[in-house]
This record gives C-alpha cells, sequence and structure tokens, in this order.
C-alpha cells in the first residue's frame, strides 16, 4: 500500500501548477546547461565559440548516437554559476545559432532508482 509520502512524490505536475514549465525530477547539475536544437554539423568547438559570448566555457559536449551522429542536442558548462543562470532567465528565449532557435534549459542527471520506485508504486 502507498503512503501519502510516496504518492505525492510520484505525481506530475501540471504546467498550470509550476509557471508553465514542468520540472524533472533528478539532480540540477551546477553550471550546466541543457542546449537542444543543436544543427547536425555543428562541432563542440563551435558551441563553445558561440556560448564564450555569455561566460567562460569550461566544458562542452554534443550527444551523438552509436553511429556517431548528433541526437541535436548537448550540454554547455560554464566556468561559474551566475552565467548558467543568466542564460536561463535572461537569454533562453533569444538564443540563435546557425538560424536555428535552440531550446535551452538546466541540465538534470537523471535518477532512475526515482523512476523505478514511481512506477513500483503504480
Amino acid at each position: 500500500m502507498k503512503t501519502s509520502r510516496e504518492s505525492s512524490l510520484c505525481l506530475t505536475p501540471t504546467p498550470a501548477s509550476t509557471g508553465g514549465q514542468i520540472p524533472k525530477f533528478g539532480t540540477l547539475i551546477p553550471n550546466r546547461v541543457f542546449v537542444g536544437g543543436i544543427s547536425s554539423d555543428t562541432s563542440e568547438n563551435e558551441l563553445k565559440f558561440f556560448f564564450s559570448a555569455y561566460g567562460p566555457v569550461k566544458d562542452c559536449k554534443i550527444i551523438l548516437d552509436r553511429g556517431g551522429i548528433s541526437k541535436s542536442y548537448g550540454f554547455v558548462t560554464f566556468e561559474n554559476q551566475e552565467d548558467a543562470e543568466r542564460i536561463l532567465k535572461k537569454e533562453f528565449e533569444n538564443l540563435i545559432f546557425k538560424e536555428r532557435k535552440l531550446n535551452v534549459g538546466p541540465a538534470i542527471r537523471k535518477q532512475q532508482a526515482f523512476t523505478k520506485l514511481c512506477g513500483q508504486l503504480k
């Protein structure tokens, strides 16, 4: 039997209750932002150069499939949290790179144990 605490952990919030954004479960990764909508011909160096206009970039990673083809998303890690937060709060609506609008959001490490727990409780 589920306890009330267990049930509340697995509820999916509605967009209206979260200001239009649905939070994802997991751990927020400091200094790092998720970047979606990357052109498939973009290199990590190009992406790093683009985001360096917003602050010093420590690392940049574009996610590839097993065949080495870009999955059109990646992660940019800034030297400090302030630059990452500024991108998320102020600049995310206006980021155009290679004639494509980038989808920028917080980088969240998924917690598989939590997902499995929720599946077992339903």
